[in-house]
C-alpha cells in the first residue's frame, strides 16, 4: 500500500482512536518517506544493520508501525518518544545506551533533526514508558511490516503487544506537563472521552 505525498509531515498524527483500522491503513495516510533521506549519522546509531547500531535500533518500516501503535505523529518530539519507547523495550538496554544516545543526538545529529531539551524530556518519557509496560518485548525485532502484521487491526496488534492506551495517555499527560505548549504535546490524546481529529484521512 502506497504512502501520501500531499500531506506535509507534521501535519501527520494518528492518535489513539485507530483501533478499528489496520496498521496498513493507517500507514497509508503518513506521508511518504524514503529510507535514503535519513541523515547518515542516523542511520550509524538507528540502522539495525549498523555495526554501530544502538539497542533497539530498527527498520524504517517497522519504525513507521510504532508510530502508529503509539499513535504519535513526526514532530521531533513524537520522534523522540518513539525512539525512547523502542530502546526502552529491547531487552539489552542500559543506562550507558541512554545516555550516549542523549549525547549524540544533542550534539552530533543534523540541524533539522538535532534533539533540544523538550526532546530529551520527551525520549525519557518514552523510555519510562517502555521500560515500566513493555520490558524485554524488543519490538525491534518484531516484523510488524509484514503481511501478518499489517493486516492486524490496530486493537488487536496493541493487545498482542501489550501496549494499553490508558497507559500511554498517563504518559502523554505527564508530556503536556513537562512539555506544555508545543504543537506535538498540544495534539496529545490524553482524553479517552475525546475523539481525535488528528488522523488525516486518505483523499479520493
Amino acid at each position: 500500500m502506497g504512502r501520501r505525498i500531499d500531506l506535509n509531515w507534521d501535519e501527520w498524527s494518528p492518535g489513539l482512536d485507530t483501533d478499528d483500522m489496520t496498521i496498513a491503513e493507517v500507514l497509508a495516510t503518513m506521508p511518504a518517506t524514503a529510507a535514503e533521506d535519513v541523515p547518515e549519522i542516523i542511520r550509524k546509531y538507528e540502522n539495525p544493520e549498523s555495526p554501530d547500531a544502538l539497542p533497539g535500533a530498527i527498520k524504517l518500516g517497522r519504525h513507521d508501525c510504532i508510530h502508529v501503535l503509539l499513535g504519535r505523529g513526526l514532530h521531533v518530539q513524537d520522534e523522540a518518544f518513539v525512539i525512547g519507547a523502542t530502546m526502552g523495550a529491547a531487552s539489552d538496554i542500559s543506562d550507558e545506551a541512554i545516555d550516549f544516545f542523549i549525547n549524540v543526538s544533542t550534539t552530533q545529529y543534523p540541524r533539522h533533526w538535532r534533539f533540544q531539551p523538550k526532546h530529551i524530556t520527551s525520549y525519557r518519557l518514552g523510555v519510562g514508558y517502555a521500560v515500566d509496560n513493555l520490558p524485554n518485548k524488543d519490538l525491534h525485532l518484531i516484523a510488524l511490516e509484514s503481511e501478518l502484521w499489517q493486516s492486524k487491526t490496530v486493537r488487536q496488534a496493541r493487545l498482542d503487544l501489550g501496549i494499553v492506551k490508558e497507559e500511554l495517555r498517563a504518559y502523554f499527560r505527564s508530556a503536556e506537563l513537562l512539555v506544555p505548549g508545543t504543537k506535538a504535546s498540544r495534539r496529545l490524546d490524553t482524553n479517552a472521552n475525546r475523539k481525535d481529529v488528528h488522523l488525516n484521512q486518505r483523499k479520493n
